[in-house]
């Protein structure tokens, strides 16, 4: 296997690079929760790792935005992986959407100060695009975990609903830290979910949402985790 030396006397093989681009993620989470992410955090980082300033940034080449992005491939990597844990298969699909929300801010739990800092920096004008394009990815994989098999209107419906549900309760389950508050919150906005079928009359507040995704779907050509 070929080695590869990337600063301060460290050699690594290539095939281990995404557990290096994870321990640099790592080791930057205390940061980015005392100082949030900026563009400063790699120099600051390097200073306490054993990689240097460049070599980070040879492994995230847009930057700090590169780690955010691994952050949150991060958090639906261990929802999916959790998942296989639940029995979804004996419950409504509405219910099986309730159980993954669940599970993924019991994940998000345990790193609460990181999920409000890169929930709130992606709030920000410039990071839209960004912001949008993981929250689509996050609402499209819980419907693809949940068993979800529609098509056409329901598809995109389906995504734009959980997107807001999910949106309005993360802002909850950040700025109160009374976890059962949050679920109820959760359950009496997923009654949407479950009316899914006599909604359309009420889509004309969502729609200005789905040319957006559209595009995102066939521009970032999404695939399942």
């Amino acid at each position: 296997m070929k080695l590869k030396n990337i600063g301060k006397g460290v050699k690594i093989k290539i095939m281990n690079l995404n557990k290096i681009r994870n321990e640099i993620l790592n080791e930057t989470k205390p940061y980015v929760i005392k100082y949030g992410w900026n563009e400063e955090m790699f120099l600051k980082v390097a200073k306490n790792s054993k990689y240097e300033t460049a070599v980070i940034l040879t492994l995230f080449p847009e930057g700090y935005i590169s780690l955010i992005q691994l952050y949150i491939d991060e958090v639906n990597i261990k929802m999916t992986d959790k998942s296989k844990n639940l029995n979804l298969i004996r419950l409504k699909i509405h219910e099986r959407i309730r159980e993954l929300c669940i599970l993924r801010f019991d994940i998000m739990v345990k790193e609460k100060k990181l999920v409000s800092k890169t929930f709130f920096h992606l709030l920000l004008p410039n990071n839209y695009k960004f912001c949008l394009k993981n929250l689509y990815k996050t609402v499209d994989q819980i419907w693809y975990l949940a068993g979800d098999s529609s098509t056409d209107f329901n598809f995109y419906s389906k995504r734009v609903i959980l997107a807001s549900i999910y949106s309005s309760t993360i802002i909850h389950f950040i700025n109160n830290n009374d976890f059962e508050k949050t679920i109820d919150l959760l359950d009496k906005q997923l009654k949407k979910v479950a009316k899914i079928p006599k909604i359309k009359d009420r889509f004309n507040e969502f729609v200005k949402l789905v040319p957006h995704f559209f595009k995102l779907r066939k521009k970032f050509n999404f695939t399942k985790q």
